[in-house]
This record gives C-alpha cells, sequence and structure tokens, in this order.
C-alpha cells in the first residue's frame, strides 16, 4: 500500500546533493529515485497552510452568573482571488505529477510581486458543465501537465475554445520534458484552434520581460544517462488569440522547478528560471487580463448611409499568419472615418485573399498581424500589380513587436526588389492630408514621440506605407500594455490622415 509523504518527509527522504540553481537563485534539492516518491507523482504534496487557533472564551471574575466573554480572535487572511486552475483531465494520476507546484508558484509570486494569488483544483467536467450552461470560466489561467499521451472529448475541446475566446490562458507544462505529453498538447490545442499554429516566442515577447528580463535560461536535459547542462534562448511557444498570446507551452519542464526539486533524467529548466519565468507568466496574464476581456467581445458598428457620395469600404487583407488579431479596434477606425471626413464609409468590412480578382475593387487595403504572413510569389505579384494600378496599402504592426516587423521588411523588399522603404518626411501630404500632425505621443508615458511612418513611393505617390509601432489598437482605449505603439488621439489622427491621402492622391 502506497503511504503519503507530508512535504517535509519528501524532501529529507529524497534529498541528493544541494547545488546552486543558478543566477541568484536559492539551493536546490535534488531529487532520489522515483521509488521514494509517492506513486504517480514527482514532487511532494503542497505546503500545509499555519494553522489558526481559535481563542479560548473568558470569564469575568465577578458577578456570577455571567454570560461568557469572547477575547479577541486573529483573523484569518481573507481569501486570495484565483488566478490558476490546475486542469484535472483522464482517468488517472498523471494531471497531478507535481501537487505542489501550483501552491508553491503562487507563494513565490507573493514574495517577487507582493501579489497573493490563489489557486484550484479543476476538472475538465466543470468547464465542460459551465460551457454547456452558457456561463463564463473567469479564472484566468487554465494549467495543463503531465507525462502521459492524452486525448480531449469534442465537449472538453468546445469548452476549452470558448474559453480561450472568452479571455482565458491555457498553459501547457511537459513534465520532466516527456515528448508524449508535449505531442499530445499540440495536437489537442490545434484541434481546439485549427487555423491557428504554434510557433516559438521571440525574445522581445512580454513573457521574457513581464518582470524578470530574459535572454538565455539554463537547461538541464539527460541523454543516455549522462547529465548535460547548457545555456540557451528560452523556448516557449505560444498561439495568439486576438492580440495576446493565449496559449502558452513549454516542452522544458518548469512544473518541478517551481516546486524547487529536479530528478536525473528527462529534459528541463533549472528551478531558478523555471520559478521566474513561472512569475512572468502570472505577471503577463494579469497585465492583459483586460485586454482578453475586451477583445472577447468584438464592437461591430452598424448604420445606414444615406450620404449621397462614394462609398468607403476598407479591405482587410487575410495572409497565412495572424491577420485579424484586432477586430474591435479596426471598427473604431471606421467609426472615426465616419465621423471625421466626409467619406460615406461602409460598415461591412470586407476580408480578402490577396489575389488580384478579390483585392482589385478596393483601392485601400489594410494589412496587420503579429507572425510571418507567409506570402508566395503570386500573391505578392498580385498586390505589388494592385499597387501600381493606382491601390494603396498600409501595414500596421500589432504591438509594435520585432517578429512582425523583420518578415514585412522581408515581404515588402520581395514585393519592390529595387527600392527599400523610406522615412515619410515630417512635412509629407500624408501628415497634412486632415490634421496637421507634427508629433504623436507614447500610448505608455504620454511624452511626444515622432510618427515614424516608412513608405514605398512610385512616381512620387505613396503606394505603401508601413508603421512599424502600433498606430491601430489603442482606438479602442485598451490595448497591449507591453506593446510600443501611439495613444488613441495619436492613432485616429494618423489613421485618418492615412486613408484621406490615399484616396485623394
Amino acid at each position: 500500500m502506497t503511504r503519503s509523504f507530508d512535504r517535509r518527509e519528501f524532501i529529507v527522504t529524497t534529498t541528493g546533493t544541494l547545488a546552486a540553481a543558478g543566477m541568484g537563485a536559492p539551493a536546490l534539492l535534488q531529487a532520489a529515485p522515483d521509488a521514494q516518491r509517492k506513486l504517480g507523482t514527482c514532487g511532494p504534496p503542497p505546503r500545509k497552510n499555519p494553522q489558526r487557533e481559535t481563542a479560548a472564551e473568558g470569564m469575568p471574575p465577578l458577578p456570577l452568573p455571567a454570560t461568557p466573554l469572547r477575547r479577541s480572535e486573529p483573523k484569518a487572511e481573507p481569501a486570495p482571488p484565483v488566478m490558476i486552475a490546475k486542469l484535472e483531465y483522464g482517468t488517472t494520476q498523471d494531471w497531478n505529477t507535481d501537487p505542489g507546484d501550483c501552491d508553491n508558484l503562487m507563494r513565490h509570486v507573493r514574495e517577487g510581486l507582493g501579489l497573493w494569488y490563489g489557486w484550484k483544483q479543476m476538472n475538465v467536467a466543470e468547464l465542460v458543465a459551465k460551457h454547456q450552461a452558457g456561463q463564463k470560466t473567469k479564472i484566468p489561467l487554465l494549467y495543463i501537465s503531465g507525462h502521459e499521451a492524452f486525448e480531449f472529448s469534442d465537449d472538453e475541446r468546445a469548452a476549452l475554445r470558448k474559453y480561450l475566446f472568452d479571455g482565458g490562458t491555457l498553459l501547457g507544462d511537459a513534465c520532466c520534458g516527456r515528448s508524449e505529453f508535449a505531442e499530445s498538447f499540440r495536437r489537442e490545442v490545434l484541434a481546439v484552434l485549427p487555423d491557428r499554429a504554434f510557433e516559438v516566442l521571440q525574445i522581445d515577447h512580454p513573457i521574457f520581460r513581464a518582470f524578470y528580463r530574459y535572454a538565455t535560461v539554463h537547461y538541464r536535459n539527460f541523454a543516455g544517462g549522462v547529465k548535460n547542462e547548457f545555456e540557451a534562448t528560452p523556448e516557449i511557444y505560444g498561439v495568439n488569440v486576438g492580440s495576446r498570446t493565449g496559449v502558452l507551452f513549454t516542452p522544458y519542464d518548469m512544473s518541478c522547478g517551481w516546486d524547487e526539486h529536479t530528478h536525473d533524467h528527462g529534459a528541463r529548466l533549472i528551478p531558478g528560471d523555471a520559478i521566474r519565468l513561472g512569475i512572468n507568466i502570472i505577471s503577463y496574464v494579469a497585465a492583459l487580463r483586460q485586454l482578453a476581456e475586451t477583445e472577447a467581445v468584438t464592437q461591430e458598428i452598424h448604420a445606414a448611409s444615406d450620404r449621397p457620395r462614394q462609398q468607403f469600404t476598407l479591405a482587410q487583407l487575410k495572409h497565412h499568419g495572424d491577420w485579424n488579431p484586432d477586430p474591435n479596434a479596426t471598427y473604431q477606425w471606421l467609426r472615426h472615418l465616419a465621423e471625421e471626413s466626409s467619406l460615406a464609409v461602409s460598415f461591412d468590412l470586407r476580408n480578402v485573399e490577396p489575389k488580384e480578382g478579390q483585392v482589385a475593387p478596393y483601392p485601400f487595403l489594410y494589412m496587420t498581424g503579429f507572425r510571418q504572413p507567409r506570402l508566395n510569389d503570386d500573391e505578392l505579384t498580385a498586390l505589388r500589380r494592385h499597387l501600381q494600378a493606382g491601390g494603396f496599402l498600409f501595414i500596421n504592426n500589432c504591438s509594435g513587436y520585432h517578429e512582425f516587423d523583420q518578415h514585412v521588411r522581408a515581404m515588402v523588399k520581395r514585393m519592390f526588389p529595387d527600392q527599400a522603404l523610406e522615412p515619410v518626411a515630417a512635412d509629407h501630404p500624408l501628415l497634412r492630408s486632415l490634421f496637421e500632425v507634427s508629433e504623436v505621443r507614447d500610448r505608455q508615458t504620454g511624452e511626444p514621440r515622432p510618427a515614424e511612418l516608412e513608405a514605398i513611393a512610385i512616381k512620387d505617390r505613396l503606394v505603401l506605407v508601413y508603421s512599424k509601432n502600433d498606430a491601430v489598437s489603442q482606438l479602442k482605449q485598451v490595448s497591449d500594455p507591453y506593446g510600443n505603439g501611439y495613444d488613441a488621439e495619436s492613432c485616429r489622427q494618423l489613421l485618418v490622415n492615412i486613408v484621406a491621402y490615399a484616396l485623394q492622391s
């Protein structure tokens, strides 16, 4: 019969040697062979919270009889808001390979951030029941870990999909770096979000700077029983949901590191880095919670257009990356065009493929995203011909991250190999087409900064304008708090000017 261990007993009986966790982290404990641990788990159970004893009742000396007076009693801390739910799935204990991981991570979050968040275990059946009852699961982060292969049912996939679109975040961790779990998690996420792709997060992603700034981390793996330690860039994969990363996955074990123990097998981050990246993940999810809830509801605009002027329809280019991360802000753009220009704006936003037959009816094209558009040669040729024939393309770098920026520059170079993106001069007519824009303001600091627009021109007419800083998302007054871009007023003036210039030139 399996004997239960408390946390202290586990650590004492499985202690091998103390080794430095690196980068200033505390000493870590090397776990002993698996025979010493609780069946089906990697680590000890969660710490027990201090027990508060109720004070005894006191009796006044005289007179008697008298009603007992209660002494003041220590008050327990109020329950903290739940940040993370550990998802119980399947029919075995594999979902709980590190019973103390969430508890210990939340303690590190409290110590590092000064914020006290709670956690809970949650069966996937509860998620399904809430979904089928039309209720939202409001816990910001669902966490799933394990060793073995697994598979969700169709109902579980539907519930997870709704949870993500409602603003939730899903975190997967391959405990001990097990490939069986990693392959299953990737497969199931792509079944939940079939039109998305897992891609490794670039080093300028907020996950790597939300609290601790990271360029490299320390890994430890065992191949053929030989320990290998090395330093490399962090390897975390993500799937975007809107303008945030709604699914996160690490193929290198972090859960054992959160619990400050390791094993002489598998592949993992050392505990110090695992804990700090865990704190960064919690910081990122907490910071983007308002954005996630805002983007869960797309505010579409409907209105009858009774102006006798020519209609303007905003045509957004579809591509093979995350081509529509922020529809809310796009509709706000249309609203400002209707209110502040003489255009009779069609509120039916059109999404078009980059093909000659589809883009030809639309003089103004809009493109945005976070990741590589992956347009092929035929699609780029269709776009180039459209621009040479009088069309206009505006490209916005959603959140202003490096990944989309580098791919846009490479794409433009393929479209116009004999030209290069050139800065739009401060006195260019584009910046005076409706509003006089001499400077814009940073959305984070409110301080003035230049409007760093770049363009491709054909016969002195700008046909392609690119903003490497986000000039759209803040139109809805809420945007990525880690993003690089302009405030709402600057976005409004720039975007109205860009459309006015495109239709006048």
